[in-house]
């Protein structure tokens, strides 16, 4: 269950005969809290199981009841309640608790917080006060989310991963005395979210410019004005998105028995004829002529 709702680690107890504990997740979309409960544990994060999966999180661990140990980036340390710290979840760690422990977990995509990570490193497995300040700020906030989870729907979702990421930027600057250690404005940050969202829903034919903005809580206008800085148009970067995975499903032995409008159907692309006019205009040979000729380069191999 923790391996689903986190990243996979290897758990062992001595408490494996009467083991009761407790997960509830709540998912805004790319930030998701837990509130857990478990008995006394030990919780490993090896090299090998990052490398069979490591989705680039931080997890900020926060100790409600209990107290738990993190052996953590060359640091050992214990939180005891009404602390907090954060985790690399893409290094190897070990965590124990000796007592029953309540806790709750944010994770957080690494490439969604405006934080260098050379500065967050100073933070990993140190403990921090979660009951004062604004470590109690957002604790407070995000428990007031697990508590009216029922209540919110998805589009409240990109607007509360927003303040939870701004809380725990700011109390990871105080907490540091680095004022300035945010390397990213606002708009540069909701350039890559917006540029993550389109690449995870890529093959839906219904992505448009009003479903994004709407998804980031800006107008269709703002959304422009992201892409025309960079020299792009919102449509352009779908459509080119949406040909540079179909080039690569083209390309791949394995799709050969695919028909050439069920590949670009993947991707977005609906109509096959609107497929033809799009592939041939960006590579110069309809979809099926292209298919062709690598087929008969690898035959020539």
């Amino acid at each position: 269950m923790t391996s689903k709702a986190h990243v996979s680690t290897a758990i062992s107890t001595d408490r494996a005969e009467d083991f009761a504990a407790t997960i509830n997740l709540l998912d805004l979309g790319s930030v998701q809290v837990s509130a857990l409960t478990y008995p006394p544990l030990r919780a490993s994060r090896t090299t090998k199981l990052i490398r069979q999966s490591d989705p680039g999180l931080y997890l900020v661990s926060v100790t409600l009841g209990g107290r738990v140990g993190f052996g953590h980036a060359g640091r050992e340390t214990v939180v005891d309640t009404g602390e907090l710290t954060f985790i690399d979840a893409s290094l190897p760690g070990v965590v124990v608790n000796d007592v029953p422990l309540t806790q709750m977990v944010i994770q957080i995509p690494k490439d969604h917080l405006p934080l260098r990570p050379r500065l967050v490193e100073r933070a990993l497995a140190r403990p921090m006060p979660a009951r004062r300040g604004l470590g109690s700020l957002m604790t407070s906030f995000v428990g007031q989310l697990m508590m009216s989870a029922r209540e919110l729907t998805p589009a409240d979702g990109a607007r509360l991963t927003a303040v939870v990421l701004d809380l725990v930027a700011c109390l990871l600057a105080g907490q540091l005395d680095e004022p300035t250690m945010v390397s990213e404005s606002r708009q540069q940050l909701l350039q890559r979210r917006v540029f993550s969202f389109i690449e995870q829903r890529v093959g839906d034919p219904t992505l448009t410019p009003a479903v994004i903005a709407a998804a980031h809580q800006i107008s269709v206008r703002t959304l422009h004005l992201l892409f025309q800085d960079e020299g792009l148009t919102v449509s352009g970067w779908i459509r080119s998105q949406r040909l540079d995975r179909c080039c690569r499903d083209l390309a791949d032995p394995a799709s050969d028995s695919r028909p050439v409008h069920a590949i670009g159907a993947r991707w977005g692309f609906i109509n096959a004829a609107g497929f033809n006019r799009a592939f041939r205009r960006a590579y110069g040979l309809p979809p099926g002529d292209y298919r062709r000729q690598l087929q008969q380069g690898r035959q020539l191999r």
